[in-house]
């Protein structure tokens, strides 16, 4: 390595190069929401090759998140970037969701929310561990700390509210179910869930953390959150209507009824044979 331009008082620029021997890192740890996904279509609910396009959001978001890192470090707002790369992470919890809805749907109600809040949450967290912007965040990997706990209960609370507006939305969508009827329900149960649940974490913060909580966020932060939540999930959505394995998949998660679902098709009536000749 050698200097092409004046260092100042860091050095001369006619000085001997540095050598240094460059060695690729490690891509295990960031390849591991990636395999997480890819052990979920192992499961016998996921096996069908239309399964395989849980991929095409996942993809599609990684490479919006790229182009929108790109753009941020490009100008001045560049410290948007690892707030970008953190939340594509919950990509990962989605697709999550996506793949065990068929399984968890089967549970209570309560219980199903609960689940499916907590897978989410874990491979979200995973993926934000293994990210870049967790170097960027700078938090120790210290489950005793402050600031894991708040990062922890964070990512509880996202999965929550996804998976209690996923359930609100399908109670609204119990008598007709179509794409535009859904969306629109959908993107105002995420305000509403995000709402009570800034308002659960500003409550923890004081009474638990002691804490200040900005409460003049409950005004502007939901709406922020809502939209940025419905951006995230709304590759999962355009998959579900346009597949027919995922459309099912995303009516597991709503909980519709069956007759909601899938009409009933008429059995044929069946042919009598003919009798003997007179």
């Amino acid at each position: 390595m050698a200097a092409y331009a004046d260092l100042g008082g860091l050095g001369t620029k006619q000085g001997p190069p540095a050598r240094f021997v460059w060695t690729l890192p490690n891509l295990l740890p960031v390849l591991l929401p990636w395999l997480v996904v890819l052990a979920l279509l192992a499961l016998p609910s996921n096996r069908s090759p239309r399964a395989w396009w849980i991929w095409a959001p996942l993809i599609g978001l990684a490479l919006l998140a790229t182009g929108l890192e790109a753009a941020f470090a490009a100008s001045i707002i560049d410290y948007f970037v690892p707030v970008v790369q953190a939340a594509v992470t919950a990509s990962f919890g989605l697709a999550t969701i996506w793949l065990l809805g068929a399984s968890l749907a089967r549970r209570g109600r309560a219980l199903g929310i609960v689940l499916l809040a907590a897978a989410g949450a874990a491979v979200s967290l995973l993926g934000l561990v293994v990210s870049p912007a967790w170097d960027e965040m700078r938090i120790e990997v210290d489950f005793a700390s402050e600031e894991f706990l708040y990062l922890l209960l964070v990512a509880v609370l996202c999965g929550l509210v996804y998976a209690g507006a996923l359930n609100l939305t399908g109670w609204m969508c119990r008598k007709r179910f179509g794409s535009v009827r859904v969306s629109l329900r959908l993107l105002f149960w995420l305000w509403a869930m995000w709402i009570v649940a800034l308002g659960l974490l500003g409550g923890v913060m004081e009474l638990v953390f002691g804490d200040s909580f900005p409460w003049v966020a409950l005004l502007m932060g939901p709406i922020a959150l809502g939209l940025v939540s419905f951006a995230l999930i709304l590759p999962f959505l355009i998959l579900s209507f346009t597949n027919s394995f995922y459309r099912e998949r995303l009516k597991h998660l709503l909980r519709l009824p069956a007759s909601a679902s899938a009409p009933a098709t008429p059995a044929p009536a069946p042919i009598a044979a003919p009798g003997p000749p007179p």
